[in-house]
């Protein structure tokens, strides 16, 4: 019984905390239908359920966080207890950098898919070359870009800012 009481009580505690938490900010409907608009249908030959759009169209898509989203739509990032200038920072950085990655993002797979389309219907992959490092470019680009706002973020927060979203980015939602 004494063992049991400390862990329950944790538990408990744990629990309360989590359904106190809260986003910094609520995506909007339509901020989603038109992500979704954007991206368009995902190809055919698309390896996963869903498409993450813009997301997968990174050249590092998967082993970078995406600390801007975290920090404002996280069911925790109310944790981070940002001041206004850090939040109104925040949003500034988003509004920024979100449509320049899905206006990239979307020239990218229209690219990936033209390509698909041209090999597919036999036309000689040497010739193609031009086109996959033009692609691998336009990633890069878009990688380097999402580099630089991770280094932006850092700026905005402090220390202690920093590591509690990096904790909140590393978990499942």
């Amino acid at each position: 019984m004494k063992k049991t009481f400390p862990l329950t009580l944790g538990l408990t505690l744990a629990t309360a905390a989590l359904l106190q938490a809260a986003p910094n900010m609520v995506m909007k409907k339509e901020s989603l239908e038109q992500t979704a608009k954007m991206a368009g249908a995902p190809s055919p030959y698309y390896r996963c359920a869903k498409e993450d759009f813009p997301k997968d169209y990174f050249l590092v898509s998967q082993n970078l966080p995406f600390l801007v989203g975290a920090a404002l739509f996280h069911p925790q990032s109310d944790r981070l207890k940002l001041s206004k200038k850090q939040l109104d920072a925040i949003v500034k950085l988003k509004n920024e950098t979100v449509p320049a990655a899905m206006k990239a993002a979307k020239q990218i797979k229209a690219q990936e898919l033209a390509l698909a389309d041209a090999v597919l219907s036999g036309e000689d992959p040497a010739k193609l070359d031009a086109r996959v490092d033009t692609i691998a470019s336009e990633r890069t680009a878009l990688s380097k870009a999402h580099l630089r706002c991770i280094a932006t973020m850092r700026q905005i927060l402090s220390p202690e800012q920093f590591q509690t979203l990096l904790e909140l980015a590393s978990k499942k939602k």
